[in-house]
């Protein structure tokens, strides 16, 4: 998914904004009908996101954008029967969407939310579209320590039971600071805050492990500056968290670009997978600026590879700075 740009429900203009291609780079686009929507507007915002749903749709017969290239488009829903109702009165219009978001995702709503999507997938025409389940982690029962362990193996549970519908398990760290009375500042990284970085460690110890591996996003960025952004982003990465919640079009490519392989990667990468067949179990890389060991290093060059086939290779000595405007670079 990538950098995923998140707009409230009430936007008027979401479904131009789409079809005349406002933001270069968009690759997923969440709705949010959650926190993003105040308790009086829900309404409101649920009008706004079906009349917006049909003008998009109404783009698509009149050729003025291709369904190749839609980004990916997911709500965010505060209810399962929110999720009903909405599905329901989506009609054919639920066709244009990837999936939906399921915020404060626990073990008790968990296992409803996608038996609605399973029901949903289970009956529809083979030929259209398979809807996906983003659960977010953010209650108290995850990042309280003496109920985390227990509730994330339960949560896994219920994932495990439904995985193929699974897109990606999302990170919820503003509801997580917000138990504590705490906030990020826009110099700092959400692996800064202590009792943030502890739970997201756990949450990847479990999710991230290569025998039972999910995706795992990280948590929104709620800052206009791209500092602390991109500070964040890498530091995600070098967790093995890929893909990122954002709140600014300006925001797209800074992330994107982050998730392209370096040549140095590559190579390392590819080193190591064309040589595991025994004969070697440790070589030289080919930047001959470290040792590459065969079996440790395995799993690793597996997920660079998959990244490089997705985000693409840079070429050599060349940086994410490279792939930039020079607006953006100026604020990195």
């Amino acid at each position: 998914m990538g950098a995923a740009l998140y707009m409230p429900a009430t936007r008027p203009t979401f479904a131009e904004d789409i079809a005349f291609g406002k933001w270069e780079g968009l690759v997923s686009v969440v709705l949010d009908l959650e926190d993003a929507v105040g308790e009086n507007e829900i309404y409101d915002a649920e009008e706004s996101l079906l009349s917006q749903m049909n003008k998009l749709a109404s783009y698509l017969e009149l050729g003025i954008i291709q369904s190749e290239n839609l980004p990916l488009l997911f709500i965010r829903v505060r209810s399962v029967n929110q999720l009903n109702q909405l599905i329901e009165r989506l009609m054919d219009n639920v066709m244009l969407l990837t999936g939906f978001v399921f915020p404060k995702f626990t073990v008790d709503n968990g296992a409803a939310y996608f038996q609605v999507l399973e029901n949903y997938n289970d009956e529809k025409l083979p030929s259209t579209p398979t809807l996906y389940g983003l659960p977010i982690l953010e209650s108290r029962e995850v990042i309280y320590k003496e109920s985390r362990t227990h509730t994330l193996q339960s949560i896994k549970t219920i994932l495990d039971q439904y995985k193929d519908l699974v897109l990606n398990v999302r990170i919820g760290a503003t509801d997580f600071s917000s138990l504590f009375g705490l906030r990020r500042s826009a110099h700092m990284t959400i692996y800064d805050i202590a009792p943030i970085r502890d739970c997201i460690a756990d949450i990847i110890n479990l999710f991230g492990r290569v025998d039972s591996s999910y995706t795992i996003s990280g948590p929104v960025w709620e800052y206009f500056p791209l500092k602390g952004l991109i500070r964040e982003a890498m530091m995600d990465k070098e967790n093995g968290i890929i893909g990122k919640t954002i709140i600014h079009p300006t925001h797209i490519k800074s992330v994107q670009s982050l998730y392209a392989v370096t040549h140095e990667e590559y190579m390392d990468a590819t080193s190591i997978l064309t040589n595991n067949n025994g004969d070697h179990g440790v070589l030289k890389s080919e930047y001959a600026n470290k040792m590459n060991e065969i079996k440790p290093h395995l799993n690793w060059a597996r997920r660079i590879l998959v990244r490089s086939q997705i985000y693409g290779v840079l070429n050599e000595k060349q940086t994410y700075i490279e792939l930039l405007s020079a607006h953006d670079r100026a604020y990195v």
